[in-house]
């Protein structure tokens, strides 16, 4: 079988979801790549400073809004985004509250537990998954042109997994309806 080039650096894909030289996602726009774990970590870092000068407050009120676009108030600001592994869209307002507000702090316990192993999963991790992604199912991405809004480049489509037993099954999301063609009247 011949090897397929990335269609964003041109080099052979490798056998992962994201090209194994320049972290493209597979499905998703040219230009939307895995993001890295030092990225990630930085997010972490900026999320803590802009919930001390928020004062708690102005970041809950913040992150109510950004979770409908797959994002927290730092990543956000970084151009990040968390990603839907079974539909290659961001993730919905819900997936986020569930992955901030439970998962989290149940990987929090976790890693207490292990004494903060768990904190490092991401860096052996072949897609940057922290625990919390994979409980709920997603990867996080760099978007800083926002093509997995509405309305920008393409519509993204489902990413495909080669090891389907690294997530937990969640229901598969129905299509949405597509509106009918408008028809002239007749006569």
């Amino acid at each position: 079988m011949p090897a397929r080039p990335c269609p964003s650096c041109g080099r052979e894909w490798g056998g992962g979801i994201a090209c194994q030289f320049c972290s493209q996602v597979e499905g998703l726009p040219p230009g939307v790549h895995l993001s890295s774990p030092a990225r990630r970590f930085g997010g972490y870092l900026l999320e803590g400073i802009l919930v001390g000068v928020t004062l708690i407050v102005g970041w809950v009120i913040w992150s109510i809004v950004v979770y409908g676009r797959g994002q927290t108030p730092a990543k956000q600001l970084l151009g990040m985004r968390a990603v839907d592994l079974r539909t290659g869209e961001k993730a919905s307002w819900g997936r986020m509250f569930v992955r901030e507000i439970v998962a989290k702090p149940l990987v929090g316990l976790v890693s207490w537990v292990t004494l903060g192993i768990a904190n490092f999963w991401l860096v052996w991790d072949s897609r940057n998954q922290e625990l919390w992604d994979k409980i709920v199912g997603t990867v996080i991405v760099n978007d800083p042109h926002k093509r997995l809004l509405p309305g920008v480049e393409s519509a993204p489509t489902p990413l495909a997994r080669r090891d389907p037993s690294d997530v937990l099954p969640f229901p598969t999301a129905q299509p949405k309806p597509q509106p009918a063609e408008l028809e002239p009247p007749v006569g």
